[in-house]
């Protein structure tokens, strides 16, 4: 007859299945995390693309593009290898020193804007 030693090294089924249970949750977790970073990277990044469209657009509307009466201007930009969409709406403000001005961005593909900024030039 065999005998059978019951002080043999090793795991059972049990502790190997709930090691490798742990395991599955923990690779699950850093899985999920790595997605959602991604995810946040990409908007942010969209966000930075954006604004720096606006900016530029704030750029030229103080320099070339100076407004002479209220008007509503649209257009395309190529930016960061996208192509951006951007309305300006500029209004004459109520104490007629200013014209108030709002910007709105968005990618090209897209029906929500992105990026939208307020504010104001001076009428000389």
């Amino acid at each position: 007859m065999k005998s059978h030693n019951i002080n043999e090294k090793g795991f059972s089924l049990i502790e190997v299945v709930v090691a490798l249970f742990i395991l599955s949750i923990s690779v699950i977790t850093i899985y999920n995390l790595i997605i959602s970073t991604s995810v946040s990277i990409f908007k942010l990044e969209q966000k930075y693309l954006a604004k720096e469209v606006a900016s530029n657009r704030i750029a030229l509307i103080h320099t070339i593009e100076k407004p002479l009466k209220p008007i509503n201007r649209n257009g395309e930009m190529i930016m960061g290898g996208q192509n951006w969409v951007w309305e300006e709406e500029i209004n004459k403000n109520m104490s007629n020193e200013f014209y108030d001005f709002t910007i709105s961005v968005k990618p090209d593909n897209e029906d929500e804007y992105t990026y939208i900024t307020k504010g104001f030039i001076f009428d000389e």
